[in-house]
């Protein structure tokens, strides 16, 4: 009996790594390194944000919103150009972002049914990020959008890929990576 369910544990755990992720690459990859910044003047830098979704949840628009911030805020300390404020009065850079929800609600069904199925039924979802950006810095102002996206496949053979393309954390790649993306445009509009 106690070989059962290990038996039962162990194809749970493999029958759950049927899904793997594809990016479409969108924008290029940035790394850290090329935020990075050796100046000794800092940039303050306030942001704020919003979140645009069609769900009436409040409590998760909140959260969504603070997440969209604390991600914003902790790619630009790693720059090391920036120091974040607490107030638009107190910063030579004041950012305004929206962040959108372009994920299909509509995805889970399909996800259910390959599930059910044991993944021998694939599935399929494609999971946008998408951030707009008003940046100005004294009188200079400038409008920033960017986006990029992932496929994750749910299917039995995803099993093999599952090690390579890891989609659980590709996801917050994706979203960093345009976070990153952001901030060099910035950098490179001479903002920071």
């Amino acid at each position: 009996m106690k070989n059962f369910g290990l038996i039962v544990v162990a194809g749970m755990l493999f029958l759950l790594q049927g899904c793997a992720g594809f990016h479409a690459n969108n924008i290029e990859k940035v790394n850290a390194d090329q935020l990075r910044t050796s100046s000794a003047n800092k940039v303050k830098v306030y942001s704020r944000w919003d979140f645009k979704t069609d769900s009436a949840n409040a409590q998760v628009n909140a959260v969504n919103v603070a997440t969209y911030k604390k991600r914003f805020d902790e790619v630009l300390t790693a720059a090391n150009c920036c120091v974040i404020v607490a107030a638009p009065g107190e910063a030579d850079l004041v950012v305004d972002g929206v962040g959108y929800d372009e994920n299909s609600k509509a995805a889970i069904i399909p996800a259910l049914i390959t599930g059910f199925s044991l993944y021998t039924i694939p599935s399929w979802v494609t999971i946008n990020f998408h951030v707009t950006v008003n940046a100005q810095k004294g009188s200079v102002k400038r409008n920033y959008d960017v986006k990029d996206s992932m496929t994750m496949v749910q299917w039995l053979p995803m099993a093999l890929a599952f090690p390579f393309a890891n989609p659980f954390p590709m996801e917050k790649e994706l979203g960093d990576n345009a976070i990153r993306n952001l901030i060099l445009k910035m950098k490179q509009d001479v903002l920071l």
